[in-house]
């Protein structure tokens, strides 16, 4: 059953002339549930400062603690799923033209700032939502959340001249970390993709350089990111799974000689495959089967 859907104005959020506000909020867990939702007439940055739970963003759940940093659109359905007693929150509520010209220089890698445009449709960019806009804050953004609180506080004639600025700069920060989040996940599924080709092709010839070329990096490249996520090269990953395999082998099928077993696990020098397993095992594969009793 489709949640109620309520419409939040604008009216009273903004000062005349000056479309941002700063609110900060309160949640007890009651107040929230999953058959009502909201939509506004406005953007908003949600910094969540204590408490924990779930926000339902267009009917998906994202995690939130302490920390977290929610960009809505106002065509996002959204609600909170609160699971501490309560959560405390600052809503930073703002059109685009608060930063004015300066919306149209900032550009990133990745579309961080399409939110802002208006044929951005929130159904269509629901994949890169956790991506580009839900987000951990750092404890620069938080500082100079926190600054921009005060100075909305201070209501000095300069004031919004500073906000803007800041406003600005906090964006492009948060932008920032959505590119580091998505250069962090490349890695990390380039990793696991070359794991699964380790997994699925270890018998075969493994070309390195043929590899790279089809994830699109160079060889070497390659070699660095996965040594740094893994703290091993690819060869000696795929040298472990095919010792692993030979291992299994040398115990399950005892009706197999070894060298059968040496070129079935991708080896294709018998003698190296002897000192490779006596590294791996600390016996060569003759011994290993003696002391299983399978010879």
């Amino acid at each position: 059953m489709a949640p109620t859907l309520k419409l939040i104005k604008m009216l009273g959020f903004f000062q005349k002339d000056f479309p941002f506000g700063i609110y900060k909020f309160r949640h007890q867990k009651a107040d929230y549930t999953d058959d009502k939702a909201y939509k506004r007439e406005f953007w908003k940055l949600i910094y969540l400062v204590e408490g924990h739970g779930e926000k339902l963003i267009n009917g998906r759940a994202y995690p939130m603690k302490p920390g977290s940093l929610f960009l809505i659109h106002p065509d996002d359905v959204t609600t909170f799923r609160i699971k501490s007693e309560s959560i405390q929150i600052y809503n930073i509520l703002f059109l685009p033209e608060v930063i004015g010209s300066g919306l149209r220089e900032l550009k990133n890698d990745f579309e961080f700032f399409s939110i802002f445009d208006t044929h951005f449709n929130p159904a269509l960019q629901s994949e890169h939502r956790e991506q580009l806009y839900v987000l951990d804050s750092t404890r620069e953004s938080e500082a100079l959340i926190r600054r921009i609180i005060k100075e909305y506080a201070k209501a000095l004639p300069d004031s919004r001249t500073m906000i803007r600025l800041m406003f600005q700069e906090l964006l492009i920060m948060i932008s920032r970390l959505s590119v580091r989040k998505i250069k962090g996940r490349r890695q990390l599924g380039i990793v696991n993709y070359v794991n699964s080709v380790i997994e699925s092709h270890f018998q075969d010839e493994f070309d390195l350089a043929f590899l790279a070329s089809k994830i699109g990096v160079t060889e070497s490249h390659l070699c660095r990111l996965y040594k740094a996520e893994t703290g091993r090269t690819v060869m000696e990953a795929l040298l472990h799974k095919r010792l692993e395999e030979a291992d299994k082998l040398l115990r399950s099928s005892p009706q197999k000689r070894i060298c059968e077993i040496c070129y079935e696990c991708g080896f294709n020098d018998l003698s190296y495959f002897y000192r490779a397993f006596k590294s791996f095992s600390g016996v060569n594969p003759g011994t290993f089967r003696k002391k299983l009793g399978l010879h």
